[in-house]
C-alpha cells in the first residue's frame, strides 16, 4: 500500500480512533471494576459512546482514572473531526464548481478524447490552469465567460462537424453575455474539411476563431525545429540534403508540407530532397504537390514503396511516422539500415506510445537503448508545448500562420532585390520582428475579404486549377487599394507620416502619401502583394476562386 492509496490525513485519524478506543477501554475497565454484575459488553457500550458523549461512567466526572480521562475529551474530538471531513467531502464538490463557474484567465477543453488530452497537456506545460467539460453543455459549469480560448476537442468521428457545433454555440454565448473567450478553436480531424472550413472562415475574417487538426499543428512545429536545426549546423546546411518521411498518415503528410513551406528562407540556396515512402506514395505525392503549392515548388519530393530504391544512400535525416505507433516502433527498432546516419538522424514519432520516451537513453535508468545517439523520440505533446507562451493557446491561429507567410513572401522579395538582413527594420525573421510589426502582417490577413470583394471572389480548398493572374489595370486598382489598406492598419495602430522612418516613435514616410506620389519602388511592394496572394494562400492548400469567369471591374 502506497502513500496515494492512504495518505497521511486518513491515517492520522485512523490512528486517533484507535487510541481513543484504547485508552477507553483501559479507562473503563479500571474505573468500573467494582461494579457487580459488569462485563466486557459494557466496557465495549461504553467506550463507543465515548464518540457521541454518551459513556454514564465518564458522564459523572469525579475522581476518574487519567486513562479515562483523555479518552473521554479525545473520542468526542476525533467524531467532530470526521463529521468535518464528511462536511467537506460532502461540499467540496459543489464548493470547486462554484470556483470553476467564477474563475477568471484559464483554458477551456471540451472533449474526453486524445486530442482534448494532448491540448490539455500542452496547455499546463506552459503553466495555464485548464477546466475540462465533456460536453458544450457543461460551458457554464467551467467558466466560460471568464475564460480567455476554448478547445472544443470532442469525438468528431461521427458527426465530423461536432467540434464546429460546439464553438458556434460558444460564440453564441459570448456574443449574447458580451464576454467570455476571444479565441475559439474547433478541432476537425479530416484535415480536407478543415481547410475548407478556413477558408470559409478567411473569406468573412473574424479573428479568433479556427479550425485546426491536431496531426497538422504538431507536424508543422516539428518541421520548424527541423529546418532550424539542420539550418544552425555548423557551416549551415549542406548544398543538398536528403531527408525520408516514412507513412502517409496524415502526420507523415503534414510533416512533408511542413518541411517544403520552413525550408525556403531557412535552406539559404540549399536543395532539399523528400522521399516519401510508403505502399501508396505516388498517389499521396501527387495529391500533396497539387494542394501545396510549397511541395510542388520549393522541394524535390519523391515517393518510393520502400525506402532507398535504386538509391543505396542512407538519408540525411528518416522520419518514422507510420500511422500505428506499433508499425512505427517495429520499423525504428528493426531496419537496421536506417541507423547508420549521424546523431538524432532517426526521428521516431509515439504518440499512443508517449511513455516509451523516457525509456531510450544511454543512462543506466533507461531500458532501451537510443543507438549511441542516434534515435530522438517525439511526441504530439512535445510537439505542441511550447513553455515560453505567455497566452493561453496551445498553437499559433491561422490568422498567426498566414501572417507570418506574408513576412516570409516580403522577405523573399526583398532579399531578390539585394536588400540585406538587418538593412530594414522588417528584413528579420518572423521570431525577432517587433510585435508593431507582426500586428501589421495580423492586420493584412483580417482585411482579406475586403480584398476578395474588390477582386469579385472567394477562398477556397486548392485543387491543382491554374492559379488567378492579376496583371494590367486590375492589378494597378488591386494595388493601389491595397496601399490605402495598409495605410489604414497603420494609422489604426497610432502611426503617422514623417520625414524619417521612427518605428520607435510610429512614424513612417509613406504614411498620408496618396498612391500618385508614391516612388516606384514602394508601389512595386503593393503588386508584389496583390500579385503574391495566390502564393500565399497556396501555402496553406488554398486558393482564389472568381465568381465570375472574366474579371470583375477592380473597385477602388
Amino acid at each position: 500500500m502506497n502513500r496515494a492509496s492512504l495518505p497521511w490525513s486518513r491515517l492520522g485519524f485512523a490512528t486517533l480512533v484507535v487510541v481513543s478506543l484504547s485508552l477507553g477501554w483501559w479507562g473503563l475497565a479500571l474505573d468500573t471494576s467494582h461494579q457487580p454484575g459488569r462485563t466486557w459488553y459494557d466496557i465495549v457500550y461504553h467506550d463507543l459512546q465515548l464518540f457521541v458523549l454518551g459513556a454514564d461512567p465518564a458522564s459523572v466526572g469525579g475522581s476518574l482514572s487519567w486513562q479515562l480521562q483523555a479518552a473521554r475529551f479525545l473520542a468526542p474530538a476525533t467524531a467532530v473531526y470526521a463529521l468535518f471531513e464528511a462536511a467537506r467531502a460532502l461540499f467540496t464538490g459543489e464548493i470547486r464548481r462554484f470556483r470553476d463557474r467564477r474563475a477568471r484567465g484559464h483554458a477551456i477543453v471540451v472533449g474526453q478524447t486524445d486530442a482534448a488530452d494532448t491540448v490539455t497537456a500542452a496547455l499546463e506545460a506552459a503553466g495555464h490552469r485548464v477546466l475540462r467539460t465533456a460536453d458544450a453543455s457543461g460551458l457554464d459549469g467551467v467558466g466560460l465567460a471568464g475564460a480567455t480560448v476554448l478547445y472544443a476537442c470532442g469525438d468528431d468521428t461521427v458527426e465530423a462537424t461536432a467540434n464546429v457545433l460546439t464553438v458556434a454555440e460558444a460564440e453564441h454565448a459570448v456574443r449574447r453575455a458580451g464576454r467570455g473567450p476571444d479565441r475559439l478553436y474547433a478541432h476537425v480531424s479530416d484535415p480536407d474539411l478543415g481547410i475548407a472550413l478556413q477558408a470559409r472562415h478567411l473569406s468573412c475574417a473574424e479573428p479568433g476563431v479556427d479550425f485546426f487538426t491536431l496531426d497538422v499543428i504538431a507536424a508543422q512545429a516539428l518541421a520548424v525545429r527541423e529546418v532550424r536545426r539542420m539550418a544552425d549546423a555548423p557551416g549551415g546546411p549542406a548544398p543538398e540534403t536528403r531527408v525520408a518521411v516514412l507513412g502517409s498518415g496524415e502526420f507523415a503528410k503534414a510533416l512533408v508540407v511542413g518541411l517544403a513551406r520552413e525550408w525556403e528562407l531557412a535552406g539559404d540556396g540549399a536543395r532539399l530532397t523528400v522521399e516519401l515512402v510508403a505502399d501508396d506514395a505516388e498517389p499521396v505525392a501527387d495529391a500533396l504537390r497539387a494542394r501545396w503549392s510549397p511541395v510542388a515548388h520549393k522541394i524535390t519530393l519523391r515517393a518510393a514503396p520502400a525506402l532507398g530504391g535504386g538509391d543505396p544512400g542512407i538519408p540525411d535525416v528518416v522520419y518514422v511516422c507510420h500511422a500505428s505507433d506499433g508499425t512505427s516502433l517495429r520499423v525504428a527498432l528493426t531496419a537496421t539500415r536506417l541507423w547508420h546516419g549521424g546523431p538524432g538522424s532517426l526521428v521516431l514519432l509515439l504518440d499512443g506510445m508517449a511513455g516509451l520516451t523516457g525509456a531510450f537513453g544511454t543512462e543506466a535508468s533507461r531500458v532501451l537503448d537510443d543507438l549511441d545517439g542516434r534515435l530522438r523520440t517525439v511526441t504530439m505533446r512535445d510537439l505542441l508545448a511550447d513553455v515560453e507562451r505567455e497566452e493561453a493557446r496551445a498553437h499559433a491561429d491561422m490568422y498567426e500562420r498566414i501572417a507570418r507567410s506574408v513576412h516570409h513572401v516580403y522577405l523573399r522579395n526583398q532579399l531578390e532585390r539585394g536588400v540585406g538582413w538587418g538593412d530594414l527594420p522588417a528584413m528579420v525573421r518572423w521570431e525577432e520582428l517587433p510585435e508593431s510589426l507582426r500586428a501589421s502582417n495580423r492586420g493584412w490577413v483580417v482585411g482579406l475579404p475586403e480584398r476578395l470583394a474588390r477582386m469579385g471572389a472567394t477562398i477556397a480548398p486548392r485543387d491543382g486549377a491554374a492559379e488567378v493572374v492579376f496583371e494590367g489595370a486590375e492589378l494597378e486598382k488591386l494595388a493601389e487599394a491595397e496601399h490605402a489598406l495598409w495605410e489604414s492598419v497603420r494609422i489604426e495602430q497610432g502611426w503617422r507620416g514623417g520625414q524619417v522612418r521612427d518605428d520607435a516613435a510610429k512614424v513612417h514616410p509613406m504614411v498620408g502619401v496618396p498612391w500618385s506620389e508614391l516612388t516606384e519602388a514602394n508601389r512595386e511592394k503593393d503588386r508584389d502583394v496583390v500579385r503574391l496572394l495566390p502564393e500565399i494562400l497556396g501555402e496553406f492548400g488554398l486558393e482564389l476562386v472568381r465568381y465570375a469567369e472574366s474579371p470583375v471591374p477592380a473597385r477602388a
